[in-house]
């Protein structure tokens, strides 16, 4: 059974996916254009992403695996990448049929399934950054003894 929200959303889809994507590749620093590869990674998957908020069946982890892997990588603070989804929700508030307990139920299902998966992608980051410098440590050592 399709709610209101979820029907009106699907009505006004392209027209929230263009502002929704045009707020999140504004904030990216960097001067991200429109055109550029990740401003178009991340259209791609805030679709997919869309279409998972308003249909339980769609899979949304990996669309929000593949967005908090580009945002993880950005220098943005947590907070401020993981908000995504509630400009998400002040979008959809601007309709007509506004955004209703179950609809804040699913983007804040999906804020936290965010906050895991850039969490994990934070940690691969900090493992890579301890590793290279544990290598730089022992190649400086293997120098200084030969």
């Amino acid at each position: 059974m399709t709610r209101a929200w979820e029907q009106i959303v699907k009505e006004n889809r392209k027209t929230l996916l263009d502002r929704w994507s045009s707020s999140v590749v504004a904030m990216l620093p960097g001067g991200a254009s429109h055109g550029s590869l990740v401003a178009a990674a991340i259209a791609e998957e805030l679709g997919a992403l869309l279409d998972a908020v308003t249909d339980r069946t769609v899979q949304a982890a990996e669309p929000i695996m593949r967005i908090t892997r580009i945002l993880a990588v950005q220098d943005i603070p947590p907070s401020r990448s993981l908000s995504i989804l509630f400009m998400l929700r002040g979008l959809i508030e601007e309709l007509p049929a506004g955004c209703d307990h179950p609809c804040r139920d699913r983007l804040e299902e999906l804020t936290l399934q965010a906050f895991d998966s850039y969490m994990k992608h934070r940690e691969t980051i900090c493992q890579i950054k301890f590793d290279e410098g544990r290598r730089k440590m022992h190649m400086a050592l293997r120098r200084a003894e030969a």
